[in-house]
């Protein structure tokens, strides 16, 4: 699916806002192209032109979904749900499921940012002093020590050497930084480069897991809109493949398909495509057994969201400690090279 321009994608919580206003005009019947307009004449904010010509669009005959894609602002996963509404005839259902969908994705978003940005800073504050203790600090003492006749101890030169050496390659390393912020902004913003992402993403020790509830998440919440909106669902599964952006999550729809082909019951079917963890096995087959799988699905989906969110906050929690407590000992480690032979040299006095 190809978008017609490379404008800026809305964010989390500008979607969150604008399905929860669509959503409204749904249950008030008022038509999509009528909601847009009044969205574009009472928002007067960046996005009112986009509202307004989404609602020309529609007016001229468009769907909503087309006119979604037309526009190159809103994520892949939004057109196509929004396409499977207009197929299903439950628009509002989609806006308001679409709704809660970005809510949980602009608050994930938000704990990543306030957990990260911390850390980061704390890391950039202790290596610049690092850095000014090593390039600054270090030769001054050698000189005094030359002076009085004493040598640096082994750890103490090594750190020297260090901070001569990295003076003399700062412009080298400010461009190799430079140059991997740029590559990852260029795989951010291009097809290409988002599945490397992805891929490195789905791949990581450190985020396989947390990738592989987000997708099965994605899965669930997908297949709960579309089997209670009466899709078959082998075309369902169809449709949550082409939804997933993960190769290894789409592999397993894939392998759910086939099994559920040679003739495997859904619930078999299910549990060997590896798509859920085994902790989900109990709501599962509750769900299937009183016989409301998308309700269960979408049961299914929040506690994937829930266990993502611990999952993060779990990692998050062991890396910015470790992060901090590792710089700490750095910069211990470099005041103490030049406060022990100090110390030696006063006590010697």
């Amino acid at each position: 699916m190809k978008r017609t321009n490379r404008q800026k994608e809305l964010s989390a919580a500008e979607l969150e806002e604008f399905f929860q206003q669509l959503a409204l005009f749904f249950k008030s019947g008022i038509p999509a192209w009528e909601g847009l307009a009044l969205l574009g004449e009472e928002t007067g904010g960046r996005n009112s032109e986009l509202f307004r010509m989404l609602s020309a669009k529609v007016a001229d005959g468009n769907s909503l979904s087309d006119a979604f894609l037309q526009s190159g602002r809103f994520p892949g996963y939004a057109v196509d749900m929004v396409r499977i509404g207009e197929r299903t005839g439950r628009m509002q259902e989609i806006a308001e499921s679409l709704h809660a969908y970005y809510e949980g994705r602009d608050a994930l978003a938000r704990e990543l940012r306030t957990s990260v940005v911390y850390p980061l800073v704390m890391a950039g504050m202790v290596l610049v002093v690092i850095f000014v203790l090593t390039v600054a600090v270090m030769p001054v003492f050698e000189q005094v020590f030359k002076q009085l006749g004493l040598a640096m101890n082994p750890f103490s030169l090594s750190l020297l050497r260090f901070g001569q050496a990295f003076s003399q390659s700062a412009l080298v390393i400010l461009i190799v930084v430079t140059v991997l912020v740029l590559i990852f902004f260029l795989l951010r913003f291009t097809k290409k480069g988002r599945a490397v992402l992805w891929r490195a993403y789905d791949t990581s020790p450190l985020t396989r897991k947390v990738a592989a509830v987000i997708a099965a998440e994605r899965f669930a919440f997908s297949m709960s809109l579309m089997l209670e909106s009466g899709i078959y669902i082998v075309d369902a599964l169809h449709f949550a493949a082409d939804l997933e952006e993960s190769e290894r999550a789409k592999a397993r729809i894939v392998e759910l398909e086939r099994l559920l082909g040679e003739g495997k019951p859904l619930q078999e079917a299910i549990f060997a495509s590896g798509i859920f963890e085994e902790s989900y096995n109990g709501m599962i087959v509750a769900g299937l057994r009183t016989g409301t799988p998308g309700t269960m699905l979408m049961e299914v989906a929040l506690r994937c969201r829930r266990d993502a969110e611990l999952r993060l906050q779990r990692l998050l929690a062991i890396i910015e400690p470790a992060l901090v407590a590792l710089l700490c000992v750095l910069v211990g480690l470099v005041i103490l090279s030049v406060m022990l032979p100090l110390a030696g040299i006063l006590s010697g006095m």
